[in-house]
């Protein structure tokens, strides 16, 4: 089981606000909005964005493990606005790993990988990050192609497609009721791995983000 101590990356549609709403902002003003009625922070459908710079490529530590088994996050901010991210997790032993260490290929979101507490190809998002129109997200469709990765100093590069996402709750991070969507139909992320906390004692944290090998919590944090 992971530890819930996180927050996710990336899209969603939204519309509205008024001239005093912190969602009426350039970004904000592209938006839809959720089936509720909620202000979404990003456009319900983004194209496809190129090859972005990863704004964070780290490998950690998988919590209780010694430095044995690692999970990787490559993060990159969004062309929709300066605090949008999404964010890739790759994990040892889980999900599309399970029995295994993260490796190059193909991976369907699908089945295990459509949960937090149990993907090993984990696509989260967040959008308006900081602000209190934060939202998160998790992907439930879509698919990951790992191009490369290893460990600290080799590149890392990743092309998510077709990615649909749900707004989660941050707590829990279980789909909230009504809450924002998006899709993602392309992005490749690339950058070099930095590892953290990767030798020695485990670190602390679990998965999706959840502190192992000191890694940060959060979203592109």
């Amino acid at each position: 089981m992971r530890i819930l101590v996180l927050s996710i990356v990336t899209v969603v549609g939204c519309t509205g606000g008024s001239p005093s709403d912190p969602q009426t902002t350039p970004d904000a003003m592209m938006m839809g909005s959720g089936s509720g009625g909620a202000v979404c922070p990003l456009p319900g459908t983004m194209t496809d964005t190129g090859t972005l710079s990863a704004a964070k490529a780290q490998r950690c530590n998988v919590s209780g493990t010694m430095g044995q088994a690692h999970w990787y996050r490559l993060a990159a901010a969004l062309p929709e606005g300066p605090m949008d991210y999404v964010q890739l997790e790759l994990w040892d032993n889980t999900g599309a790993f399970a029995g295994g260490t993260v490796h190059t290929g193909t991976f369907t979101i699908a089945g295990a990988e459509t949960d937090y507490m149990t993907c090993g190809v984990c696509v989260r998002g967040i959008g308006d990050k900081g602000t209190a129109g934060q939202k998160e997200y998790f992907a439930t469709s879509g698919t990951v192609t790992v191009n490369a990765v290893g460990a600290g100093g080799a590149p890392i590069s990743a092309t998510i497609t077709n990615i649909g996402l749900v707004e989660i709750d941050a707590t829990m991070h279980k789909p909230v009721a009504n809450g924002c969507s998006a899709n993602l139909a392309r992005t490749q992320v690339d950058g070099t791995v930095m590892d953290v906390g990767t030798t020695g004692g485990g670190g602390g944290g679990g998965g999706g983000g959840g502190g192992g090998g000191q890694c940060p919590a959060g979203v592109a944090d």
